[in-house]
């Protein structure tokens, strides 16, 4: 049984998911995608008296990034993502914001993730693995019998690859790594969409069935 409490909160305009993840004894969580729910974010914290260790990002995308800096500004905690995702967190275009009418409050990495890097939450350790193909700088976090996967694999989806920086060929590649790191009791929360489980996705996944 994984000892993390995971909280999602549905973030406007693009159903996106933000997740809370704490560990609850220790009374430690990081953000994982923020969106634009990161009043909400804040709220759950001061209410469970969690202290807010990490923001992490799981690619550069505006409805994943959107209160990042507001959560670093309140709270002094570190935004953690990989490198290549650096200039997006800073550019309206980049990042897809002006694309789709939004504001982006700029943000720094302070420190970058690569593939095989940990996040710690608390007492556990999430293992981060570098899966591009959505995007170059797609990362997820695995361990504990749970995977945060952003918008690398949904329940009975995929990732959209003809995004600027997308490709279809690196997008399967990582859902075959992916799925080779999971066994099919591992949840799976992703970036849009109700969770599910990898073994769910193996069987009936159309996009897997015909890729692994």
């Amino acid at each position: 049984m994984c000892p993390l409490l995971v909280e999602c909160l549905i973030s406007p305009p693009l159903e996106t998911n933000a997740y809370l993840v704490a560990d609850a004894a220790a009374g430690r969580a990081i953000a994982i995608d923020p969106s634009c729910v990161g009043e909400q974010i804040l709220e759950r914290c001061r209410e469970n008296n969690w202290k807010l260790d990490a923001i992490v990002l799981t690619h550069s995308h505006i409805d994943h990034i959107g209160d990042a800096a507001l959560l670093a500004r309140e709270t002094g905690a570190p935004v953690l993502a990989h490198e290549t995702a650096a200039p997006a967190l800073k550019d309206p275009i980049r990042s897809g914001a002006a694309w789709l009418g939004m504001d982006l409050d700029p943000c720094e990495v302070s420190r970058t993730l690569e593939d095989n890097d940990t996040v710690q939450v608390g007492n556990v350790a999430l293992r981060v693995l570098h899966l591009p193909g959505h995007s170059p700088c797609s990362i997820c976090l695995l361990g504990q019998g749970c995977c945060f996967g952003g918008d690398l694999l949904f329940r009975d989806g995929v990732g959209r690859w003809d995004l600027p920086g997308g490709n279809e060929k690196k997008l399967i590649a990582s859902l075959r790594r992916l799925a080779s790191e999971c066994g099919d009791d591992v949840t799976v929360y992703p970036g849009h969409g109700p969770a599910t489980t990898m073994g769910r996705e193996r069987h009936e996944n159309s996009f897997l069935l015909q890729w692994l």
